[in-house]
């Protein structure tokens, strides 16, 4: 059960990440219902600690309170973040991985092993009207290197994570190309990657990389001789739009502290959640931290109506550099020369850039999306010794001594006050 609420909470995430601020989804005024019956008490907003979210559902709060503020269109795909991040974690150590894990909300790599291969198991769709594909791969440096790759870490990633490995020589233009065609291959080509993305260095060791496609139909489709063009009010003032309509009979949506949210079926996936301000309300007052965007995912009030849905269709491109995010949630240490990525192999290395770049578009017909996350990973500097103070140790005065075995197992014990020379 927890690991199926993962999913949808994935699946919302991913795609109501996006959703403009002033749709409309409402209550038609000829076809109100005759009375209104909550059926859920109204959401307190405690603390984020104390909702006791951890995993999966935690990390996607924590990720949208920072990267989403309602300025400008959106579109983050957490699971991405997540799994890139998971294969980069798998391979640190030390207080390195604890950083890591601590962010991924779990408490050792086995159980984030365990998070993630059910994800990789579980959400995987392929019918005639509906996809949804989750890849990942390494890009390992091989050009005349003293780098060597830790076999069992190569055998988890391929086990679990079922990542594809390759050797590349990051010294090459065909390699920024060999691992740009293989992003638009599983994206299926719906995402337009920046010309900056896949510049490596000759320092560069280690690429990893999560790749999502979804396309789904709506279980019903919005009727296209209904669309019709309409004004959008957004933050940088009125636009026209084309708007799709339809009316939704007997359906629940919840009435929230300030929004109102309505989710509309996606054969084979999943669901599309909206999510809309209340007249009056500002957008960004709903968002900005994680027990809010917990609110408006699963708090309010449940109604029973007949909806009237007034959507935007939309598409657009969005990108995420993770960098300055990641590190104020925690893992900077990953991104230092005192990063522990031994687990990987026998070099020293850091986290030099963590981007996500994406797509979306909805219609009559359904919702696609696609996005991709990179982790790439550098050689590190080693580190200056630290300075420690110079102690003179002169055993000139009576002293204690031990003869211990192996496992600590004192074997003799005793003191010297008056060493004799003559006792050879």
């Amino acid at each position: 059960m927890k690991q199926m609420l993962c999913i949808l909470f994935a699946m919302t995430l991913l795609l109501c990440g996006c959703v403009p601020s002033g749709g409309s989804v409402s209550l038609g005024e000829e076809e109100q219902p005759s009375a209104v019956t909550p059926t859920e008490e109204p959401m307190s907003l405690p603390s984020f600690m104390d909702l006791g979210i951890t995993g999966y559902d935690g990390f996607c709060d924590v990720l949208a309170a920072k990267l989403i503020d309602g300025s400008k269109n959106s579109n983050l795909s957490p699971i991405s973040v997540y799994l890139a991040l998971a294969m980069v974690a798998d391979g640190a150590r030390g207080e390195t991985q604890t950083a890591m894990l601590n962010l991924l909300g779990c408490d050792s790599v086995e159980e984030l092993r365990g998070v993630c291969g059910a994800m990789l198991q579980e959400l995987s769709v392929e019918t005639e009207d509906s996809t949804l594909a989750l890849a990942n791969s390494i890009w390992m440096a091989g050009q005349e290197e003293t780098v060597s790759f830790n076999g069992a870490y190569l055998k988890t990633l391929s086990d679990v994570y079922r990542a594809e490995a390759n050797v590349v020589n990051f010294g090459k233009e065909e390699t920024s190309r060999q691992i740009a065609d293989w992003i638009t291959e599983q994206t299926r080509g719906k995402i337009k990657i920046s010309e900056d993305a896949m510049q490596f260095t000759p320092d560069t060791i280690a690429v990893l990389i999560n790749t999502i496609y979804l396309k789904a139909a709506w279980i019903d489709a919005f009727p296209e001789g209904a669309t019709e063009a309409g004004t959008f009010f957004g933050p940088e003032g009125e636009s026209t739009v084309d708007y799709m309509r339809r009316t939704d009979y007997g359906k629940t949506v919840v009435q929230g502290d300030g929004f109102m949210r309505y989710s509309i079926p996606l054969l084979g996936v999943g669901r599309m959640t909206l999510i809309l301000p209340d007249e009056g309300t500002a957008f960004s007052d709903l968002l900005g931290s994680p027990e809010r965007i917990h609110a408006l995912l699963h708090g309010g009030q449940e109604i029973r109506a007949n909806v009237h849905v007034k959507l935007p269709k939309f598409r657009f491109q969005d990108r995420f550099d993770l960098n300055d995010t990641l590190k104020a949630l925690g893992m900077e240490i990953a991104f230092s020369n005192g990063a522990d990525f031994s687990g990987m192999g026998d070099f020293n290395a850091k986290i030099s850039r963590v981007l996500q770049e994406s797509f979306i578009g909805v219609d009559e017909k359904g919702v696609e999306a696609a996005a991709y996350t990179m982790v790439v990973m550098e050689k590190a500097a080693f580190s200056m010794p630290e300075e420690l103070p110079e102690i003179d140790f002169f055993l000139t005065r009576p002293f204690l001594y031990a003869i211990e075995a192996y496992d600590g197992t004192v074997l003799f014990i005793g003191s010297v006050t008056a060493p004799d020379s003559s006792a050879r």
